[in-house]
């Protein structure tokens, strides 16, 4: 039986694993981006969630669609538009990538909203499986690398928790879904690491692996904020990015699964193997 796959977002932190662990398989997949451009030399589709045309001609054909949606604040709405444009295409599975904890009833505001766009799959009538990953440990290495280089990493996030995820598990776990969708169907899978793991851990990781003293600080809420909109960023991602800080600072983010284990057969990639894998990343 034909299995048409499309990534959408297969520029990003995920899609570009997935991408490329799919073709290292030998699997036949599509590569879908806002901007067209081939990626990793498979064919590509350009995607515009905000187009429905641009929609329709990249899901044609289409057998399973692998979700990823950009964190913009009408999220809500492209999330609308692709799964009114999957049916119209006849797509017989939808993999979303969400992410853990989320439920339209959270009281945090990217949970809830990752929860809404869940249960507009879930009500589609398409066939699903949601994939609810963690917070990425890649993060060290691009959004906080800069940070971390000069010496310290300051998060609003107290003492807090984190199960860390490899994009790599992610991407593998999503590609075992990718292979064999109907085995996952109607599944909702959170993502984990092995353990929990506080930020000044990791920097502590991180310090070792590259011989650096590094630290971390943990900031309140206010100096997160200001520091946010020194930097340019609009109300919304605030309000999306400190729910975030605010739910890893209570504790919610420490909780681990079994997922990784069960569906790939091995243990979830370490934070101290990540370390060593990233460590170029903060020298």
């Amino acid at each position: 039986m034909s299995n048409s796959i499309l990534i959408t977002g297969a520029s990003g932190n995920i899609g570009t694993q997935l991408v490329q662990q799919l073709s290292a398989d030998g699997i036949n997949v599509i590569a879908g981006s806002s901007s067209g451009k081939s990626i990793n030399g498979v064919p590509t589709r350009h995607v515009d969630f905000a187009d429905e045309k641009s929609l329709a001609s990249a899901f044609a054909g289409i057998d399973t669609l692998f979700l990823l949606l950009p964190l913009v604040p009408e999220k809500l709405q492209l999330a609308r538009n692709a799964v009114a444009a999957a049916k119209a295409a006849g797509v017989k599975h939808i993999v979303r990538s969400s992410g853990a904890g989320a439920d339209p009833q959270a009281g945090f505001a990217l949970p809830r909203l990752q929860g809404e766009i869940d249960q507009l799959i879930i009500d589609s009538g398409i066939p699903f499986t949601l994939i609810r990953p963690a917070t990425f440990m890649q993060n060290f290495a691009t959004y906080f690398s800069g940070m971390i280089k000069i010496g310290a990493l300051y998060l609003p996030q107290a003492d807090g928790r984190v199960s860390f995820i490899d994009v790599r598990d992610i991407a593998a776990v999503t590609a075992a879904v990718l292979k064999n969708p109907a085995a996952h169907d109607g599944q909702m899978y959170t993502l984990t690491g092995g353990a929990a793991v506080s930020n000044a851990e990791a920097i502590s990781l991180i310090a070792q692996a590259t011989g650096k003293a590094i630290s971390y600080v943990a900031v309140d809420d206010k100096s997160a904020i200001e520091s946010m909109k020194s930097m340019g960023m609009d109300d919304w991602s605030i309000e999306q990015m400190m729910s975030l800080h605010q739910l890893t600072a209570a504790g919610y983010a420490a909780g681990t699964t079994d997922t990784v284990q069960n569906i790939l057969g091995r243990a979830p990639i370490t934070f101290a193997s990540f370390v060593q894998d990233y460590r170029q990343s903060w020298l």
